[in-house]
């Protein structure tokens, strides 16, 4: 439809004109041309009801719509409305709003006087002057809108590259097509609202990822003052924060290209947990002020929007992105503990049917590293509802096989040959199922070590996990014991030290300080040893490896006295501990594993 014709016979509404660019500047802009489908026939049914209707719409457009969409109204064409607009994302939206507005308008008729738009979306140069826009674009932004069909919205290629499907709009292709006086076909994209087509079956959902790790979606920050340098800034620190959080165990992180367009268009919480896949979102404001930077940071559960946790640091510029503030690490920490602490409370106080795999996964495990008798029967049977659930996932074996191994070194298993069965054949159908999984090889290798004295065969799976991964953590620790007990002993601190650098925010830390204190033991570094150790059980003091670590430490190291008291509290907490098989269990080819070791702990009153 030529944008001179006027079906309707209307002349423009009598408003203040709105301001306009300056006479014959051009400027690249998003031209927006809505028509009223069927006009003629809706003239010919009831004249002087359609122009009504049709004119409050039009000063609705004008006075509501355009300003709050940040557009404005080039004029009115009869039964067309010719807009323009700085950004697509505002243009769309205008659009969405501009069909919810006429349907208003439909309350109380007949389906067949029904008023619907047809829009048409072009991004292109334009020419102003003090009451038009001129230039192709305008013409082919009214071809788009013939293309359409009653209430719907069609875009061209140049707005298309601007809008991030399923945030500004659901998006459909519709290939190339033909309209009228342009030789060549144009590329057409049809818009609706979020989520309206998928509910139209126009496009399939994402595809599950993998539900045993929660996923954490990192919005670029939005700073404060405005100034293209802060935003740059946002940017940077959102990409810290994301590669700290992509190395918690136990957590998928999102990139930030999947995140960065919701921080000027955030769609509803049920709508972004559907798009993006991710449990959690992590957002902030950064206040900037000269070289410092305040950084208040929101996370929150999604689909519901609980907040889990509010927090704020201050930070040095400089200093954050040479790694010397505590802000990122700060903000990472808090994230990994509120994340676990949400997955331990659920899966402690409901019922294990109810409860999502990736709540189950990381609960468990967080049950098991509490090792609080309770709490890690129940990670077992939560871990067990996990193999029911998936079968085919290695991932739940090993933690079971892992679960059995806590439990012998803990000293809590009165059959150590059945658990040792149980903790090899869990071990072994994890790796059928996967034999490049670190998880699966590593605890194989711990079962072979624990249970079978077989330290080159524990060697090769630890290789193999770290060859699948290098960057596990609990492996590199483990490798650690090997070379411990092989009189390995700058290899032993190495593979330890390189364990905790990994793992600085992992939950399983006082873990890795015991393997430490283990290395460090082992080539009699007496006074590391202790450090590890105390370190280990500053994390958790349930740990009974460390508290024999720490005993054996401080008698090799000539302080008789503390060692004894050591040895009184792990006994008042753990009265049936015994040195037992630990000279067995530790044998090898170096001095303090071949005997020394276990004589220590019985010198200072652990019983036989």
């Amino acid at each position: 439809m030529p944008l001179s014709s006027s079906k309707l016979n209307m002349q423009p509404l009598d408003t203040p004109p709105p301001p306009q660019p300056p006479s014959g500047e051009t400027r690249r802009r998003v031209i927006v041309f809505a028509d009223l489908a069927e006009s003629v026939r809706l003239m010919q049914r009831h004249e002087a009801d359609a122009i009504e209707r049709w004119r409050r719409f039009a000063a609705q457009v004008r006075g509501q719509l355009l300003p709050a969409n940040q557009g404005r109204m080039v004029r009115t064409a009869g039964d067309g409305l010719l807009m323009e607009f700085a950004q697509a994302p505002s243009a769309v939206a205008a659009a969405l709003a501009l069909h919810d507005a006429i349907a208003q308008t439909n309350h109380g008729h007949d389906a067949a006087d029904a008023m619907l738009l047809r829009i048409g979306i072009h991004v292109a140069d334009v020419v102003f002057d003090e009451f038009e826009v001129y230039g192709a674009g305008v013409n082919l932004a009214a071809r788009l809108s013939a293309m359409a069909q009653p209430g719907q919205t069609i875009v061209s290629a140049s707005a298309r590259d601007t809008l991030t499907d399923g945030v500004h709009a659901d998006v459909e292709d519709l290939g190339l097509r033909y309209v009228k006086h342009l030789d060549e076909p144009v590329r057409a994209f049809r818009v609706a609202r979020p989520g309206a087509l998928l509910q139209q079956g126009a496009r399939l959902p994402l595809p599950p990822a993998d539900d045993l790790q929660p996923a954490v979606a990192v919005v670029p920050f939005v700073t404060l003052p405005a100034d293209p340098q802060h935003d740059a800034l946002g940017h940077a620190m959102a990409d810290e924060v994301i590669a700290a959080l992509s190395r918690h165990a136990g957590l998928r992180v999102l990139s930030r290209m999947s995140t960065a367009v919701l921080r000027d268009q955030m769609p509803d919480l049920p709508r972004l947990h559907q798009m993006l896949g991710a449990s959690f979102l992590l957002t902030g404001r950064c206040y900037v002020n000269g070289a410092r930077v305040r950084l208040n940071v929101e996370l929150c559960e999604l689909p519901g929007g609980q907040v889990l946790w509010a927090g704020s640091a201050n930070a040095d510029v400089d200093a954050l992105f040479a790694g010397q503030d505590e802000l990122v690490p700060h903000v990472v920490a808090n994230v990994g503990r509120q994340v676990l602490a949400r997955a331990l409370s659920r899966v402690r106080g409901l019922p294990m049917d109810t409860l999502p795999s990736y709540t189950l996964y990381l609960g468990a495990t967080g049950l098991m590293n509490s090792l609080v008798p309770s709490d890690f029967e129940r990670a077992k049977v939560a871990l067990e509802h996990l193999v029911e659930r998936h079968p085919r996932q290695a991932s739940p074996y090993a933690m079971l096989a892992r679960w059995h191994v806590f439990r012998d070194v803990q000293g809590w298993c009165t059959d150590r040959l059945a658990e040792s069965k149980k903790a090899q054949e869990q071990a072994q159908r994890a790796i059928d199922l996967d034999p490049t999984n670190a998880v699966a090889l590593g605890v194989e290798g711990v079962t072979r070590m624990n249970f079978s004295d077989d330290i080159e065969g524990a060697r090769q799976c630890f290789l193999a996990a770290l060859e699948s991964d290098p960057q596990e953590a609990y492996t590199w620790a483990t490798l650690s014991s090997v070379h411990s007990v092989c009189g390995e002993h700058e290899e032993a601190c190495a593979a330890a030290a390189r364990a905790l650098a990994l793992s600085p925010l992992d939950p399983n830390l006082f873990i890795f300080e015991a393997y430490a204190a283990m290395s460090a033991l082992g080539v009699a570094r007496h006074a590391q040893a202790i450090v590890h150790a105390q370190a280990s059980l500053r994390h958790h003091a349930l740990h009974a490896p460390t508290h024999r670590l720490l005993i054996g430490a401080l008698w090799l190291s000539g302080r008789a006295d503390d060692a004894r008291g050591a040895a009184q509290r792990y006994l008042q907490w753990q009265p049936d501990a015994r040195v037992g098989g630990l000279q067995r269990r530790f044998s090898g080819r170096q001095t303090v594993w071949g005997g020394a070791f276990a004589e220590a702990l019985r010198a200072a009153g652990v019983p036989p």
